[in-house]
């Protein structure tokens, strides 16, 4: 086994120079019925590896010689079948698959992310252009076909129909290869139309309510969205920022992490212009210079004086507790909360210490059983771990 593995670096070296030299060097290297170099480096590459929750079958994407294609297996013999036929090497990217719980139905993203100028990539300079769009497949077999152009889907439990955000918006289309008549239905208009910017829906487990995140800039809540009788009411509404929402396995329990609100100051400043401080959402441009060139407070933000002389929020106004900086009554600044969403009711559950080091950076949590479980790289910890509560 030594030798054999010294024998390979060699002959490596003269397959990068001189690739008709390799195929001699190497048929006179190795026995009869050897491995050859060829047969470790063609497997394809598989990833995004997804399962159904009420079945044995699997779905993963598989990168072969430039191709990217959605297979899928069956137990109990697991024999891959391949359910998309893009079959050129055109650079076109396929992410984000997600399978239905029966296993019936795959849905995923054909086309790149967008870069910050709105742009999706098109490798093969396509002069037709080239989008983002969630495409379908039936694992039974047949064609795929788009459904809407948007990306980051979440399909419904039964396969049904996906949901995806545009504009600020939640719409939802429905996965058919028949065009539905309706616009709601193609994912033209919107299906769920709320105050705010709003985005990360989820479904619950059986399908019937949909929990999403509603952005008011300096705070946000958790809205749930009854599909059967087409009524929303957002879960303990407060001036707090409201995220992640998690269902529980049987759909009676909602979970997800609350964090202050923007601080008046932060309302109220200017910003530098970079895309890493723009103005807050309550600076007054017309009122940034008081007397004496003094920058001016935040024109009616809430807990303002809708335009009165207020300190700026810099050395001096850190100092002042909430101005700067929001907590929570106790110093701390995140914490999780689990409620009904029958009723709207929630309460919290876990939070971290006024003087946190650890649980910093926490941006997601998933439901597990009796416990929620999330992942966080500690300080000067190049690993992810993860935790449960």
């Amino acid at each position: 086994m030594n030798l054999s593995r010294l024998a390979i670096v060699p002959a490596v070296a003269v397959a990068l120079v001189f690739p008709a030299a390799f195929d001699r060097t190497l048929a006179a290297q190795k026995p009869s019925g050897a491995p050859t170099i060829e047969q470790f480096l063609s497997p394809a590459y598989p990833s995004e590896l997804v399962s159904a929750r009420k079945t044995d079958r699997l779905a993963w994407i598989a990168y072969d010689q430039g191709k990217r294609n959605v297979y899928t297996a069956s137990g109990p013999a697991y024999a891959p079948v391949r359910l998309t036929s893009f079959m050129k090497d055109d650079g076109t990217d396929v992410t984000s698959l997600e399978i239905s719980d029966d296993g019936s139905t795959v849905v995923f993203v054909r086309g790149h992310a967008e870069n910050r100028e709105g742009w999706v990539a098109n490798p093969s300079s396509n002069p037709d252009g080239i989008e983002r769009a969630i495409w379908a497949a039936r694992t039974s077999g047949g064609p795929a076909w788009r459904v809407a152009e948007a990306s980051a889907p979440e399909l419904a439990p039964d396969g049904s129909s996906v949901l995806f955000v545009k504009e600020g918006q939640i719409y939802r289309a429905r996965v058919t290869p028949v065009r539905p008549a309706s616009a709601m239905d193609r994912g033209e208009a919107p299906f769920i139309k709320a105050w705010g910017t709003n985005g990360g829906p989820r479904w619950s487990p059986d399908g019937t309510r949909i929990a999403f995140v509603s952005n008011r800039v300096d705070h946000s809540f958790i809205g749930i969205y009854d599909v059967r009788t087409r009524t929303m009411k957002y879960m303990a509404p407060d001036v707090d920022r409201d995220t992640s929402p998690t269902w529980s396995e049987d759909g009676t329990h909602l979970a997800f992490i609350r964090r202050p609100g923007l601080a008046f100051g932060q309302q109220a400043q200017q910003g530098t212009g970079s895309l890493g401080l723009p103005n807050g959402p309550a600076f007054n441009p017309n009122a940034a210079q008081g007397r004496g060139g003094q920058a001016r407070g935040g024109g009616g933000g809430r807990g303002g004086r809708g335009g009165a002389d207020e300190p700026a929020a810099g050395a001096a106004g850190a100092r002042i507790p909430g101005l700067a900086r929001a907590t929570f009554r106790g110093g701390y600044t995140m914490s999780f909360w689990v409620g009904t969403p029958a009723t709207g009711e929630a309460k919290e559950f876990w939070h971290t210490t006024a003087d946190e080091q650890v649980f910093t950076n926490i941006n997601n949590i998933q439901w597990a059983g009796a416990h929620v479980i999330f992942s966080t790289q500690r300080p000067n910890d190049e690993w992810d771990r993860w935790f449960s509560v």
